[in-house]
């Protein structure tokens, strides 16, 4: 430990911003890369050294200007609802929680704007207030910050309608630079996206402008089917049908849907959970007859998030819920080709009979998204990563969950210009460190 700058971090900061408790550290160095038994060995020990959690521009930037002078590292974080480690602090130092920077600024004409600490729970219900409801967001909506997700997330619930992260939600950002005097820089439109999914390693995102989309009267479905391949031919055609207003496709082949224990769905059957317009509802009965499937459950729009929803067991919910039953479970992050999609999942299913599917449709520049996080036992790294080659031999691109670096997980920027960033943004190489690993180029 830093003497010299933990008494300088006392000295300069108001005592009630800082934790130094052994409690207090462990628990804001951790997020949920447990998820996968890899990063759990690789990152375990991995704590801070002093927990920061500025409410106010001033004190954020007089954080920001300390780790800057003395060298100090500065792990960014929104809540901890990450799975890759984004938020674990492996060289120690400072762990900035950003969870008390939470202010709704501004409700426009179709756009919000705030802090990057704010909950999108509460941007949720502050935007069907008033008309309005977020674009994308993901499962863990209820605690996510915009800020841990725009930093590390990339899509959700109503990512088959909207897109991802990259396609339009974002208007504008603030970024801090980690400087002796910090300086705030303004972004809009495209200028915003090498910000994106960076895990905080090239500047500290403190507000965001985003777009929202109209409200809608959600109903949520739990429909049945015999077999996985009936279920996944009606998620794709309700994906691709674009008069058919959807927020939500989640499709999951047995045993997965037997974890999923509040909704005690019949047995052996694949099941696909659904949110969409109540408008939509005898043009979607007419689709569930045509595929041979069955209507399990049905919440109507009066108690959409009110309670338990279809939506806390798909995306990454629905490997919390497998990993509460099963431990020795884990995942993957894959993206199928629309056009041979179920031919990958069959040919894989033939190979590796253990593998459990679940399929999120979703749409990015336009283009629809078939995305993969299946369950596999965990045995050993070598043995997953012979899976994951596998994979990219039947031409699925796998987006590796089982590492912290933020190029090896795929989905970020052009390296090369993420270090052109960096270098101007954190000219000492003090945030988040080792996650974006050092790039010939970078001069740093």
């Amino acid at each position: 430990m830093n003497e010299h700058w933990i008494a300088v971090l006392k000295e300069r900061m108001d005592p009630e911003l800082l934790q130094w408790e052994e409690a207090a550290l462990a628990k804001y160095s951790m997020d949920y890369h447990h998820f996968s038994p890899v990063l759990a060995s690789q990152l375990q020990g991995k704590v801070a050294e002093c927990i920061a959690s500025p409410r106010t521009e001033e004190e954020l930037d007089d954080l920001l200007s300390i780790a800057a002078e003395l060298g100090v590292p500065l792990t960014i974080r929104g809540n901890g609802t990450g799975n890759y480690g984004q938020c674990v602090p492996v060289t120690g130092g400072i762990v900035l929680n950003l969870a008390k920077y939470n202010r709704v600024l501004e409700m426009g004409e179709g756009t919000m704007r705030i802090q990057a600490g704010a909950r999108l729970g509460k941007m949720e219900s502050t935007a069907r207030k008033a008309g309005y409801e977020l674009r994308t967001m993901p499962s863990t909506f209820q605690s996510a910050t915009i800020g841990g997700f725009l930093c590390g997330g990339f899509g959700g619930i109503g990512s088959i309608s909207w897109g991802t992260i990259w396609d339009g939600l974002v208007r504008s950002l603030k970024i801090k630079t980690v400087e002796v005097h910090p300086r705030t820089i303004e972004l809009q439109g495209d200028e915003v996206l090498p910000y994106l999914h960076t895990y905080g390693t090239i500047g500290i995102l403190s507000e965001v402008e985003i777009n929202l989309a109209p409200r809608v009267e959600w109903m949520q479905w739990a429909v049945t089917f015999d077999r996985f391949e009936q279920a996944f031919r009606f998620g794709q055609s309700v994906a691709e049908d674009t008069s058919l207003v959807k927020r939500l496709i989640s499709i999951h082949e047995w045993p997965v849907p037997s974890y999923f224990l509040p909704l005690d769905l019949p047995a052996d059957h694949a099941v696909a959970l659904l949110e969409v317009d109540t408008a939509n509802e005898s043009q979607l009965e007419r689709i569930l007859s045509e595929y041979g499937g069955h209507l399990a459950m049905k919440v109507s729009a009066e108690q959409y998030h009110k309670g338990v929803g279809v939506s806390d067991f798909t995306w990454n919910h629905t490997t919390l819920w497998a990993r509460k039953a099963d431990p020795g479970l884990t995942y993957l992050q894959l993206n199928f080709e629309p056009s041979s999609a179920l031919e990958q999942i069959s040919s894989m299913k033939k190979e590796y009979p253990e593998v459990m599917n679940h399929i999120e449709f979703a749409r990015q520049n336009g283009n629809l998204l078939i995305s993969g996080l299946p369950l596999v036992p965990f045995t050993t790294e070598e043995n997953l990563n012979r899976l994951m080659e596998c994979y990219e031999k039947n031409r699925v691109v796998v987006n590796n969950p089982h590492t912290w670096d933020l190029k090896e997980g795929g989905r970020s920027y052009a390296h090369d210009r993420l270090w052109e960033i960096k270098h101007r943004n954190d000219p000492k190489g003090i945030l988040n460190q080792e996650k974006l690993k050092r790039s010939a180029v970078s001069g740093i």
